[in-house]
């Protein structure tokens, strides 16, 4: 359950970080 929440964490904070540059 955590390990779904953490990749689900780095799935939005890569989009925002593509979308930055």
């Amino acid at each position: 359950m955590l390990q779904s929440i953490i990749y689900f964490l780095i799935f939005l904070t890569t989009i925002i970080f593509i979308n930055m540059i």
